[in-house]
């Protein structure tokens, strides 16, 4: 007996941008700190709607390489 499945086999969209929780994960800094972060003015962010900030995450890696090559 086969079970049905209503959603076939579909590859796993890439999403383009990520949390400020999966940011912080990402650096291995708590929330508070990144959330410090994406109020600089030079950090990439994307505002959708009053509340919501999305990171778009080719940027996020960009400017995390910068920072790091600006402290050395």
């Amino acid at each position: 007996m086969e079970i049905y499945n209503p959603q076939p086999q579909r590859e796993k969209i890439e999403k383009l941008t990520i949390s400020i929780k999966e940011a912080a994960q990402m650096l291995g800094i708590s929330y508070n700190v990144m959330l410090t972060l994406v109020h600089r003015k030079d950090f990439p962010k994307i505002l959708a709607g009053q509340r919501r900030i999305l990171i778009p995450k080719e940027a996020f890696i960009k400017w995390v390489n910068e920072q790091a090559c600006q402290n050395k």
